[in-house]
């Protein structure tokens, strides 16, 4: 079977998304990772299976594949919103 590849990110958003006109975005990334979920690396096989993850694989069934990811402890703890040069006085 193909491998599978999960891609999370992490985005603090400020404003509505309709007012993502013309290129611009009010949207900040902090944190991107893309990994591979299935089949499963040697990294993540033996670790227990949280309760979450064992309930959701009684649901779904035999085609569910647990994985799970660790966010950094690096990340930014908060976001400054700078003006540009243009937005003198606002």
């Amino acid at each position: 079977s193909s491998p599978v590849f999960v891609t999370l990110t992490c985005a603090f958003r400020y404003g509505r998304e309709d007012l993502d006109v013309l290129g611009l975005s009010f949207r900040k990334d902090l944190y991107i990772s893309t990994f591979q979920a299935f089949p499963t690396l040697t990294t993540e096989e033996g670790k227990p299976l949280s309760r979450l993850q064992e309930r959701l694989l009684k649901k779904l069934g035999q085609h569910a594949h647990p994985f799970s990811f660790t966010i950094p402890q690096n990340l930014p703890c908060s976001v400054t919103l700078q003006p540009g040069p243009e937005d003198t006085g606002k």
